[in-house]
């Protein structure tokens, strides 16, 4: 009697980061979602970052986000979500539960008010009470993130210590035109893994 072949494990889509690659991953993630098409993508960077050996992962996102990804989507695949409208435990516990604090995607406007510490949103407010280096994965139109303004709030954040890493060239749908252009694409789940560890070992460094 012939038995069914073993199923095989599941491949890790590209760019998911190593698990066994030694470097520490956070237990605890909390991840800031802004108002960006890039949004749609986020199921995706989740997938990784579990699939990595993250084991809870909480949202907090905007109103414009919610447009995008409804508050009852985003509860399907992560732990929590946060809004405007349903706080959860507020902005300093969340600030104080996080391991590692991500803002993906960061808009513009995220990344001016975090720079100026203006805190009109429950994201925002929540940025501020963190009680470690932020990573934020700015995407936008290629000239906004060319302006002075902007290039100014950047310095400005990587100055107080957080890590902007830099979207990636690359083509993407693009909604004003409804054509597929040349463009600035968020990073890959293993840059942005990397970068919550970098910021979450040098928190261990200053307190232990």
């Amino acid at each position: 009697m012939s038995t069914a072949p073993p199923i095989p494990a599941a491949a890790a889509p590209p760019g998911t980061p190593d698990p066994g690659d030694g470097a520490a991953v956070p237990r605890r993630l909390l991840i800031g979602v802004s108002g960006s098409i890039s949004v749609l993508a986020l199921p995706g960077y989740l997938n990784a970052f579990r699939l990595a050996g993250v084991e809870r992962i909480t949202l907090v996102a905007t109103r414009t986000a919610e447009r995008f990804l409804p508050a009852d989507t985003l509860r399907l695949i992560c732990d929590a979500v946060c809004t405007e409208d349903a706080h959860g435990p507020g902005h300093v516990a969340l600030g104080r539960w996080a391991d590692a604090v991500l803002v993906l995607p960061a808009t513009a406007n995220v990344l001016g008010c975090f720079a100026t510490g203006t805190a009109p949103t429950l994201l925002t407010s929540t940025l501020l009470c963190a009680e470690q280096p932020v990573v934020l994965a700015p995407v936008m139109n290629p000239v906004m993130w060319r302006t002075p303004q902007v290039a100014r709030n950047v310095d400005r954040l990587r100055a107080d210590g957080h890590q902007v890493v830099d979207p990636v060239p690359g083509l993407a749908y693009e909604v004003a035109s409804r054509t597929m252009r040349p463009a600035l694409t968020l990073p890959s789940a293993e840059q942005l893994l990397a970068a919550c560890r970098t910021g979450t070992e040098a928190e261990a460094e200053v307190t232990g």
